[in-house]
C-alpha cells in the first residue's frame, strides 16, 4: 500500500500515458471513504513468471518495488498488458519520468496553465501495409500533442505518415525505424536517396502537398532536414523550441564561433546544413567570414540555414551576399 500510495500522489494521481492524464480520484457519495479510485499501480515488468515483460533477474521484492510501478488509468493498465510489444519496459519507465516532472511542474500552478515536455525517447520499426496504424501509435506513445501542441502535431504526424508512404513506394524500403531522443523525431531507412527536395518535385502530389503543408504550418517552430549516407536515407523533424535541437545529424554548433574539420565530416550527405550560433556570444562580421571561407571549402554548393544569428540587418546581408543559398530561422 504504501508503494501504491507513492505511485498515485508523485504524479498527482493522473494516468501517466502522456495521451491521457485521465484524473484517476475523485468524490464518491456511497463508498465509506467517500473517495472513488480508478487508477493501477501496474508492474512496469510482470509480478510472476509468464507476465508481461517479466525480468527473471529481478527478486521478489524488487518486482514489488516502487522502481518497478507506474500509475496508470485503469483503460491504459489492462492496454499495456495486452499489447507488450508496443509497450516496452523503456517507454513505461520514460512515461513514468515524464508523467513524475509534470506534475513537479504543475504543483501549486493556476489550474489552467500547461507544462510543455519534450517528446519521449522511443523507437519503434514499421513495416508496409500497417504503416498508418503504427505510426499513429508511436506519436500517440511519445506524447507529442503534449510536446508540441496540436497544430504542430497534426502536420507533423501527416508529414510522418507521407514520408513513411514514400520509403515503401520510392525508395524501396523494407522497413522504416522511427526514434526520437532528446527532442527530434528520427526516420531512416536503406534505399536509394528520395529527399525533400524530390519529393516535392514529384508533381503536387499528397507527400508534396503534405511538406508544403508542414512548411507553412510549422514555420519557425520546426524544421524538416535530410541526409543520404551510405545507402541510408535519414529524415530528422527537429524541435526549433528547444535547446537540445543541434543535435541532429545535419547540425553544425559552433564553439567558439569555430566550427571543427570532424564537424565537416559529419553532416556530409545533407542537402541543407544547420548552423547554430551560441546564443551566449557575439557573433560578428569577422567571424562569419571566417566561417563562410571554410563552408565554400569544405561544403561546397550547399543550402545553409542559419539559427540565432543577430537580427542585425547588414550582417545577414553580409552573410547572404557570400552565401546565395541561405535563409535565417527566427530565433
Amino acid at each position: 500500500m504504501r508503494v501504491l500510495d507513492e505511485l498515485a500522489k508523485r504524479v498527482a494521481f493522473r494516468c501517466s500515458a502522456p495521451s491521457c492524464k485521465t484524473v484517476t480520484i475523485g468524490p464518491s457519495d456511497s463508498r465509506v471513504g467517500r473517495v472513488t479510485n480508478v487508477g493501477v499501480g501496474a508492474h512496469i515488468t510482470a509480478a510472476a513468471k509468464g507476465g508481461p515483460r517479466y525480468n527473471e533477474n529481478l527478486s521478489r521484492e524488487q518486482r514489488a518495488a516502487y522502481d518497478n510501478g507506474v500509475w496508470l488509468c485503469g483503460n491504459h493498465a489492462k492496454l499495456i498488458d495486452d499489447n507488450e510489444d508496443r509497450f516496452p519496459e523503456k517507454l513505461l519507465k520514460a512515461w513514468k519520468r515524464n508523467a513524475e516532472r509534470n506534475a513537479r511542474l504543475q504543483v501549486a500552478q493556476a489550474a489552467v496553465s500547461t507544462t510543455r515536455t519534450l517528446i519521449i525517447n522511443h523507437e519503434v520499426t514499421i513495416f508496409e501495409g500497417d504503416s498508418n496504424r503504427q505510426v499513429l501509435e508511436f506519436f500517440e506513445d511519445i506524447g507529442a500533442v503534449e510536446a508540441w501542441g496540436q497544430e504542430v502535431y497534426d502536420s507533423a504526424l501527416m508529414l510522418t505518415y507521407e514520408l513513411a508512404i514514400n520509403a515503401f513506394s520510392h525508395g524501396r524500403a523494407e522497413a522504416v525505424h522511427l526514434k526520437t531522443h532528446r527532442g527530434c523525431l528520427y526516420m531512416n531507412y536503406r534505399g536509394s536517396a528520395f529527399g525533400p527536395s524530390d519529393l516535392e518535385h514529384a508533381g503536387g502530389q499528397g507527400g508534396a502537398a503534405a511538406l508544403a503543408s508542414f512548411k507553412e504550418q510549422c514555420n519557425g517552430s520546426m524544421e524538416l532536414t535530410y541526409r543520404h549516407r551510405d545507402g541510408i536515407n535519414e529524415l530528422t523533424l527537429v524541435d526549433l523550441n528547444r535547446n537540445l535541437n543541434h543535435k541532429h545529424p545535419c547540425a553544425l554548433r559552433l564553439t567558439k564561433n569555430t566550427v571543427t574539420d570532424d564537424a565537416f565530416n559529419s553532416v556530409l550527405g545533407c542537402t541543407e546544413i544547420h548552423i547554430y550560433v551560441d546564443s551566449g556570444r557575439i557573433f560578428a562580421f569577422s567571424d562569419a567570414r571566417q566561417l563562410i571561407r571554410r563552408l565554400i571549402v569544405n561544403l561546397p554548393d550547399h543550402c545553409y540555414v542559419f539559427h540565432n544569428v543577430s537580427k542585425n540587418p547588414g550582417l545577414r546581408r553580409y552573410i547572404a551576399e557570400q552565401l546565395p543559398k541561405v535563409r535565417f530561422v527566427p530565433s
